[in-house]
């Protein structure tokens, strides 16, 4: 995958990218292709993303590109809570983002929060470490 770019528009940083149950977080456009170039992407498919808004976006490895054409257009905090909770970055790490007082949290804390889990556990835990419980040191 070549050099990415934004299609119309840019999204708002931290973005999250779900690469089948691995997901990838990126402060700004740099970093988020850096930690991507880490992964094995399948160019023929598309992957969802979630901008600091909780708007839908779309990567397209093929095009190298980053689009807001996407029929999943709004997230929900119980949304990017679930697709963390679920996912092989929180199982390897042993990390789950609490559900309790959603009410009281704004969508944007929410994404920048669950990014930042994710750059902790990347540096704690490399992607091909085995899983742990959530609880285990």
């Amino acid at each position: 995958m070549g050099e990415l770019k934004c299609v119309f528009r840019r999204p708002c940083f931290p973005i999250i990218c779900d690469v089948d149950g691995e997901l990838v977080a990126g402060g700004n456009l740099q970093q988020f292709e850096r930690r991507l170039g880490k992964r094995d992407v399948p160019s023929d498919r598309t992957f969802k993303i979630v901008d600091a808004r909780g708007e839908g976006w779309v990567l397209y490895p093929e095009l190298s590109a980053i689009s807001p054409l996407t029929l999943d257009k709004r997230w929900t905090k119980a949304r990017v809570i679930g697709m963390f909770n679920t996912s092989a970055n929180a199982q390897r790490a042993g990390h789950q983002y609490p559900q309790r007082s959603l009410a009281n949290r704004r969508l944007d804390a929410v994404i920048r929060d669950v990014a930042d889990l994710l750059n902790q556990a990347e540096q704690t835990v490399p992607p091909d470490a085995p899983k742990r419980r959530a609880g285990e040191r």
